[in-house]
């Protein structure tokens, strides 16, 4: 008979440790569960007895987002994804979320997990998936590492759902700006010189120009007027905003969803910005967080 250990939905915590910053990843789908700096979070936590919430810092691999009605085609062959957004009908956030991954590394400062995806009906490739956290004196970087292991051209975005956090109270009282925002919404026409967050409902897509910069980056400034900052490099090009209002009445609103994307919304039945992985190949991205000032 097995023992009554407590074991926290999210399985194993890893806790990583970088001068003020302090950050705790979970063994189901590698998410990231809190990172902090000093007492102030930068992103918006879940508690250890929790079920994961909204996607709080989940992995989204092989595809960001939805694919409507779960449906895709792969040269002349079509697929059908289990539908794990029922109430709209559609495949949500890849297939990683609920997977336990591995351990593969870990060090006082750093934790690399991985797993596998392996071949079904609805995604009848082969992909092995590595997600490395490591914290800096500067912050947060989350690199994740997606290989086809299979014989065949395998479809592959990657994605993460991290929430900014804006301090004490709720995102009402924040501040966003995306400075190499290109977005065509004019909910969002200012984004990139900064717009509050009063009053609005976000769940949009942004792309990116970084004009020749390395990296974009998110900025959220709290009534404390410390920054939450999220930067992304390519090949992520695009970020999708959620305010979080379809969360429980006690978490609504409390973080801004800033997700880096590889793809948009979609993408697997649209083609747009999937990378078509050949067997062997590899797609590797890189996103970070950190608190300034």
């Amino acid at each position: 008979m097995r023992g009554t250990q407590h074991r926290p939905p999210s399985g194993s915590q890893f806790v990583l440790v970088s001068g003020e910053y302090r950050a705790v990843v979970v063994e189901v789908g590698a998410g990231i569960r809190v990172l902090t700096r000093g007492n102030r979070a930068v992103l918006d936590p879940y508690e250890e007895d929790s079920v994961c919430d909204g996607a709080h810092g989940a992995v989204l691999v092989p595809w960001p987002n939805r694919v409507l009605g779960g449906r895709y085609r792969v040269a002349t062959s079509e697929f059908q994804l289990d539908l794990t957004e029922p109430s709209a009908g559609n495949a949500i956030h890849g297939l990683v979320r609920w997977r336990p991954f591995t351990l593969e590394h870990a060090r006082t400062n750093e934790v690399v997990l991985a797993t596998r995806i392996p071949p079904t009906p609805g995604y009848p490739f082969d992909l092995a998936v590595t997600v490395h956290y490591q914290l800096r004196d500067a912050g947060l970087v989350v690199r994740t590492i997606v290989e086809n292991e299979g014989s065949e051209s395998a479809p592959v975005a990657i994605g993460h759902h991290p929430y900014l956090s804006p301090g004490a109270g709720s995102i009402d009282g924040a501040w966003l700006q995306v400075p190499s925002a290109l977005s065509e919404d004019r909910e969002l026409a200012d984004v990139g010189s900064g717009i509050a967050l009063a009053g609005r409902r976000l769940d949009h897509t942004i792309r990116l120009d970084l004009l020749g910069a390395d990296r974009a980056w998110a900025l959220l400034t709290g009534v404390d007027g410390a920054v939450a900052a999220l930067w992304a490099a390519p090949p992520y090009r695009y970020l999708q905003l959620f305010s979080g209002d379809t969360l429980a009445s006690e978490r609504r609103r409390c973080g801004l969803a800033v997700e880096p994307m590889t793809a948009p919304p979609n993408a697997l039945a649209t083609g747009n910005d999937i990378w078509q992985l050949t067997a062997g190949e590899g797609l590797e991205a890189t996103w970070g967080a950190q608190l300034r000032p």
